[in-house]
Protein backbone atom coordinates (compact mmCIF):
# COMPACT_ATOMS: atom_id res chain seq x y z
CA UNK A 1 0.00 0.00 0.00
CA UNK A 2 2.59 2.75 0.47
CA UNK A 3 4.85 1.86 -2.28
CA UNK A 4 1.22 2.49 -4.32
CA UNK A 5 0.59 5.89 -2.02
CA UNK A 6 4.02 6.87 -3.29
CA UNK A 7 3.94 6.01 -6.75
CA UNK A 8 0.38 7.86 -7.09
CA UNK A 9 2.36 10.56 -5.64
CA UNK A 10 5.07 10.66 -7.53
CA UNK A 11 2.75 10.53 -10.31
CA UNK A 12 0.85 13.76 -9.36
CA UNK A 13 4.46 15.57 -9.34
CA UNK A 14 5.14 14.53 -12.94
CA UNK A 15 1.59 16.24 -13.92
CA UNK A 16 2.72 19.25 -11.96
CA UNK A 17 5.78 19.44 -13.89
CA UNK A 18 3.88 19.46 -17.16
CA UNK A 19 0.92 21.94 -15.61
CA UNK A 20 3.85 24.41 -14.71
CA UNK A 21 5.78 24.24 -17.22
CA UNK A 22 1.87 24.42 -19.84
CA UNK A 23 1.04 27.47 -17.70
CA UNK A 24 3.61 29.37 -17.78
CA UNK A 25 3.89 29.58 -22.01
CA UNK A 26 2.34 33.02 -21.36
CA UNK A 27 5.70 34.13 -20.46
CA UNK A 28 7.73 31.99 -22.61
CA UNK A 29 10.56 30.56 -20.51
CA UNK A 30 13.31 29.03 -22.31
CA UNK A 31 13.83 25.43 -21.48
CA UNK A 32 17.21 26.27 -21.18
CA UNK A 33 16.43 28.03 -17.79
CA UNK A 34 14.48 24.91 -17.06
CA UNK A 35 16.51 22.29 -17.99
CA UNK A 36 19.67 24.37 -15.89
CA UNK A 37 17.66 23.84 -13.06
CA UNK A 38 16.26 20.54 -13.38
CA UNK A 39 20.44 19.29 -13.58
CA UNK A 40 21.65 21.73 -11.28
CA UNK A 41 18.94 19.63 -8.36
CA UNK A 42 19.97 16.33 -9.51
CA UNK A 43 24.04 17.16 -8.86
CA UNK A 44 22.89 18.61 -5.28
CA UNK A 45 20.93 15.36 -4.76
CA UNK A 46 23.54 12.92 -6.31
CA UNK A 47 26.68 14.54 -6.47
CA UNK A 48 29.58 12.74 -8.37
CA UNK A 49 31.56 10.64 -6.18
CA UNK A 50 33.22 7.69 -8.11
CA UNK A 51 34.92 7.64 -11.68
CA UNK A 52 32.86 6.35 -14.79
CA UNK A 53 33.93 2.12 -15.47
CA UNK A 54 32.10 1.80 -18.49
CA UNK A 55 32.60 3.69 -22.10
CA UNK A 56 32.43 7.25 -22.06
CA UNK A 57 30.58 7.33 -25.70
CA UNK A 58 27.73 5.48 -23.92
CA UNK A 59 27.44 8.45 -21.39
CA UNK A 60 27.38 10.59 -24.57
CA UNK A 61 24.70 8.66 -25.84
CA UNK A 62 22.93 8.80 -22.98
CA UNK A 63 23.60 12.59 -22.44
CA UNK A 64 22.56 13.85 -25.73
CA UNK A 65 19.48 11.89 -25.79
CA UNK A 66 18.08 12.04 -21.83
CA UNK A 67 18.19 16.56 -22.62
CA UNK A 68 15.99 16.04 -26.29
CA UNK A 69 13.38 13.94 -24.10
CA UNK A 70 13.27 16.70 -21.52
CA UNK A 71 13.86 19.80 -23.90
CA UNK A 72 11.87 18.15 -26.53
CA UNK A 73 9.16 17.80 -24.11
CA UNK A 74 9.19 21.20 -22.43
CA UNK A 75 9.01 22.97 -25.97
CA UNK A 76 6.05 20.91 -26.88
CA UNK A 77 4.35 21.76 -23.81
CA UNK A 78 4.97 25.63 -24.11
CA UNK A 79 3.20 25.59 -27.63
CA UNK A 80 0.47 27.22 -28.44
CA UNK A 81 -2.56 24.73 -28.69
CA UNK A 82 -0.58 21.75 -27.17
CA UNK A 83 -2.60 19.71 -24.52
CA UNK A 84 -0.24 18.50 -21.66
CA UNK A 85 -2.78 15.16 -21.34
CA UNK A 86 -1.62 14.40 -24.56
CA UNK A 87 2.12 15.78 -24.77
CA UNK A 88 2.69 13.57 -21.58
CA UNK A 89 0.99 10.52 -22.86
CA UNK A 90 2.93 10.50 -25.82
CA UNK A 91 6.31 10.65 -23.76
CA UNK A 92 4.97 8.41 -21.21
CA UNK A 93 4.87 5.79 -23.96
CA UNK A 94 8.63 5.76 -23.99
CA UNK A 95 9.28 2.68 -21.37
CA UNK A 96 6.85 0.60 -23.90
CA UNK A 97 9.22 1.12 -26.72
CA UNK A 98 11.95 0.28 -25.44
CA UNK A 99 10.36 -2.79 -23.25
CA UNK A 100 9.65 -3.63 -27.07
CA UNK A 101 13.06 -3.27 -28.57
CA UNK A 102 14.72 -5.15 -25.03
CA UNK A 103 12.37 -7.98 -23.93
CA UNK A 104 11.04 -10.45 -26.82
CA UNK A 105 8.31 -11.88 -25.70
CA UNK A 106 4.61 -11.25 -27.02
CA UNK A 107 3.40 -9.50 -23.15
CA UNK A 108 5.72 -6.57 -23.99
CA UNK A 109 4.87 -6.60 -28.24
CA UNK A 110 1.18 -6.16 -27.20
CA UNK A 111 1.73 -3.48 -25.09
CA UNK A 112 4.03 -1.75 -27.08
CA UNK A 113 0.96 -1.98 -30.19
CA UNK A 114 -1.62 -1.27 -27.82
CA UNK A 115 0.16 2.05 -27.00
CA UNK A 116 1.19 2.84 -30.28
CA UNK A 117 -2.67 2.26 -31.22
CA UNK A 118 -3.14 5.17 -28.62
CA UNK A 119 -0.86 7.39 -29.80
CA UNK A 120 -2.04 7.14 -33.07
CA UNK A 121 -5.63 7.79 -32.54
CA UNK A 122 -4.65 10.42 -30.98
CA UNK A 123 -2.84 11.98 -33.53
CA UNK A 124 -6.03 11.34 -35.38
CA UNK A 125 -8.58 12.59 -33.00
CA UNK A 126 -6.50 15.99 -33.00
CA UNK A 127 -6.83 16.04 -36.89
CA UNK A 128 -10.34 14.90 -37.15
CA UNK A 129 -9.09 11.77 -39.00
CA UNK A 130 -6.14 12.75 -40.73
CA UNK A 131 -2.51 11.49 -39.56
CA UNK A 132 -1.01 15.21 -39.80
CA UNK A 133 1.19 16.16 -37.03
CA UNK A 134 1.29 19.28 -35.09
CA UNK A 135 4.36 20.39 -34.24
CA UNK A 136 4.02 20.10 -30.88
CA UNK A 137 2.98 16.53 -31.20
CA UNK A 138 5.98 16.08 -33.51
CA UNK A 139 8.28 17.09 -30.83
CA UNK A 140 6.49 14.69 -27.67
CA UNK A 141 6.99 11.96 -30.38
CA UNK A 142 10.91 12.56 -30.76
CA UNK A 143 11.37 13.44 -27.14
CA UNK A 144 9.51 9.93 -26.52
CA UNK A 145 12.10 8.27 -28.65
CA UNK A 146 15.14 10.28 -27.21
CA UNK A 147 13.23 9.16 -24.21
CA UNK A 148 13.30 5.31 -24.95
CA UNK A 149 17.04 5.77 -26.23
CA UNK A 150 18.07 6.94 -22.51
CA UNK A 151 16.34 3.65 -20.60
CA UNK A 152 17.80 1.26 -23.50
CA UNK A 153 21.23 3.15 -22.51
CA UNK A 154 20.89 2.60 -19.02
CA UNK A 155 20.50 -1.28 -19.35
CA UNK A 156 23.65 -1.27 -21.30
CA UNK A 157 25.31 1.22 -18.52
CA UNK A 158 24.22 -1.55 -16.19
CA UNK A 159 25.62 -4.32 -17.92
CA UNK A 160 28.95 -2.30 -18.36
CA UNK A 161 29.09 -2.05 -14.23
CA UNK A 162 28.07 1.20 -13.65
CA UNK A 163 26.62 1.83 -10.75
CA UNK A 164 22.87 3.59 -10.70
CA UNK A 165 24.68 6.41 -8.50
CA UNK A 166 27.44 7.29 -10.87
CA UNK A 167 25.24 6.79 -14.18
CA UNK A 168 22.79 9.77 -12.51
CA UNK A 169 25.62 11.61 -11.25
CA UNK A 170 27.66 11.84 -14.23
CA UNK A 171 24.58 12.74 -16.54
CA UNK A 172 23.44 15.93 -14.40
CA UNK A 173 27.23 16.88 -14.20
CA UNK A 174 27.58 16.65 -18.51
CA UNK A 175 23.82 18.12 -19.01
CA UNK A 176 24.93 21.12 -16.18
CA UNK A 177 28.17 21.98 -18.79
CA UNK A 178 26.13 22.02 -21.79
CA UNK A 179 23.35 23.38 -20.72
CA UNK A 180 25.69 26.28 -19.58
CA UNK A 181 27.59 26.34 -22.95
CA UNK A 182 24.00 26.53 -24.83
CA UNK A 183 23.08 29.61 -22.66
CA UNK A 184 26.46 31.76 -23.50
CA UNK A 185 25.81 30.60 -27.38
CA UNK A 186 22.40 31.22 -27.74
CA UNK A 187 21.84 33.97 -25.00
CA UNK A 188 18.33 32.65 -23.73
CA UNK A 189 16.34 36.08 -22.34
CA UNK A 190 16.17 35.65 -18.65
CA UNK A 191 12.40 34.35 -17.29
CA UNK A 192 9.74 37.52 -16.11
CA UNK A 193 9.00 34.91 -13.57
CA UNK A 194 12.02 32.76 -12.22
CA UNK A 195 9.05 30.67 -10.05
CA UNK A 196 8.47 27.62 -12.56
CA UNK A 197 12.24 27.02 -12.98
CA UNK A 198 12.18 26.49 -9.29
CA UNK A 199 9.25 25.02 -9.17
CA UNK A 200 10.29 22.59 -11.36
CA UNK A 201 13.34 21.58 -10.28
CA UNK A 202 11.68 21.71 -7.02
CA UNK A 203 9.49 19.11 -8.27
CA UNK A 204 12.47 16.65 -10.03
CA UNK A 205 14.07 16.59 -6.76
CA UNK A 206 10.89 15.57 -4.81
CA UNK A 207 9.47 12.88 -7.01
CA UNK A 208 13.52 11.25 -7.07
CA UNK A 209 13.24 10.89 -2.87
CA UNK A 210 9.84 9.50 -3.66
CA UNK A 211 10.70 7.35 -5.77
CA UNK A 212 13.95 6.02 -4.08
CA UNK A 213 11.82 5.68 -1.01
CA UNK A 214 9.14 3.56 -2.92
CA UNK A 215 11.00 1.06 -4.61
CA UNK A 216 11.78 -0.85 -1.91
CA UNK A 217 11.52 -4.38 -3.95
CA UNK A 218 11.36 -5.62 -7.59
CA UNK A 219 7.68 -5.98 -6.93
CA UNK A 220 7.14 -2.12 -5.38
CA UNK A 221 9.10 -1.01 -8.73
CA UNK A 222 6.61 -2.51 -10.87
CA UNK A 223 3.54 -1.06 -8.85
CA UNK A 224 5.43 2.33 -8.69
CA UNK A 225 6.77 2.26 -12.57
CA UNK A 226 3.10 1.58 -13.70
CA UNK A 227 1.10 4.39 -11.89
CA UNK A 228 4.03 7.16 -12.62
CA UNK A 229 3.61 5.99 -15.79
CA UNK A 230 -0.12 7.78 -15.86
CA UNK A 231 0.45 10.83 -14.98
CA UNK A 232 -1.43 12.54 -18.20
CA UNK A 233 -4.77 10.44 -16.61
CA UNK A 234 -4.41 13.88 -14.02
CA UNK A 235 -3.79 16.21 -16.43
CA UNK A 236 -7.24 15.09 -18.56
CA UNK A 237 -9.21 15.39 -15.70
CA UNK A 238 -7.63 18.96 -14.95
CA UNK A 239 -8.23 19.99 -18.42
CA UNK A 240 -11.61 18.49 -18.15
CA UNK A 241 -12.10 20.43 -15.31
CA UNK A 242 -11.10 23.32 -16.81
CA UNK A 243 -13.23 22.94 -19.42
CA UNK A 244 -12.06 20.68 -22.38
CA UNK A 245 -14.04 18.70 -23.87
CA UNK A 246 -12.91 14.91 -24.76
CA UNK A 247 -14.37 12.75 -27.93
CA UNK A 248 -14.56 9.22 -27.58
CA UNK A 249 -12.32 8.70 -30.03
CA UNK A 250 -9.57 10.85 -27.40
CA UNK A 251 -11.14 8.40 -24.43
CA UNK A 252 -10.42 5.45 -26.53
CA UNK A 253 -6.86 6.43 -27.13
CA UNK A 254 -5.97 7.59 -23.26
CA UNK A 255 -7.45 3.90 -22.52
CA UNK A 256 -5.61 1.82 -24.99
CA UNK A 257 -2.48 3.30 -23.50
CA UNK A 258 -2.89 2.74 -20.23
CA UNK A 259 -3.73 -0.92 -20.92
CA UNK A 260 -0.59 -0.85 -22.70
CA UNK A 261 1.22 0.32 -19.36
CA UNK A 262 -0.47 -1.27 -17.79
CA UNK A 263 0.49 -4.72 -19.14
CA UNK A 264 4.02 -4.13 -19.83
CA UNK A 265 6.15 -6.64 -18.55
CA UNK A 266 9.41 -4.25 -18.81
CA UNK A 267 7.81 -2.84 -15.22
CA UNK A 268 8.86 -5.88 -13.59
CA UNK A 269 12.10 -5.72 -12.40
CA UNK A 270 12.43 -8.72 -11.36
CA UNK A 271 11.36 -9.43 -15.01
CA UNK A 272 14.33 -7.69 -16.24
CA UNK A 273 16.82 -9.10 -13.82
CA UNK A 274 15.97 -12.59 -14.99
CA UNK A 275 16.61 -11.66 -18.94
CA UNK A 276 19.62 -9.90 -18.16
CA UNK A 277 21.50 -12.88 -15.87
CA UNK A 278 20.49 -15.45 -19.06
CA UNK A 279 21.98 -13.21 -21.50
CA UNK A 280 25.07 -13.10 -19.05
CA UNK A 281 25.33 -16.93 -18.71
CA UNK A 282 24.39 -16.76 -22.55
CA UNK A 283 27.15 -15.15 -23.18
CA UNK A 284 29.87 -16.57 -20.82
CA UNK A 285 29.00 -19.84 -22.05
CA UNK A 286 28.91 -18.65 -26.11
CA UNK A 287 32.65 -17.62 -24.85
CA UNK A 288 33.88 -20.85 -23.67
CA UNK A 289 33.46 -23.05 -26.86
Amino acid sequence: MKSIILGVFASLLSAATAWVVSYSSNDYISPLWLLLGQYIVGIILSPPKQKPVAPFTLHGIRLAAGIWAFAGYYIALATPGASAADASMLLNTAPIFATFYAVKQNRARLSAILAFVGVALTIISEHKGGLHFAIWQFLALTSALAYAASFIILGLLADRGEKPKTTSSVYNLLSVLVIIILIAIYRPSLPIHWWPVIVVGGIAALRIQVLTIAVTSPEASAKVSILTNLAFVWLAIAEVIQGTHYTLLQWVSMALVILGVGISPGSNAAQKDKIRNRTRRSQRTDGQH
